[in-house]
């Protein structure tokens, strides 16, 4: 195998930009799903708007602690 240390220079622009384009279709889809699961969570159990604020919320809460965990 060769590995070209050039190539892999060439290639980190692209691989940090898909990171973050990954991150944020899962931010994306995670709101998505919980605002659904809260809206049919508060008609099922007679809740006013609780669960559909609090399962978002406590999504972001946990996303941005998870990244700056991993980015130290």
């Amino acid at each position: 195998m060769n590995f070209n240390t050039n190539d892999n220079k060439k290639n980190k622009p692209v691989t940090v930009w898909a990171n973050y384009a990954g991150l944020g279709s899962q931010l994306i889809a995670g709101l998505l799903l919980l605002l659904y699961i809260g809206k049919k969570g508060d008609a099922y159990w007679g809740f006013k708007p609780m669960l559909i604020w609090i399962l978002p919320f406590a999504f972001i809460f946990f996303t941005l602690y998870r990244i700056i965990k991993e980015t130290k």
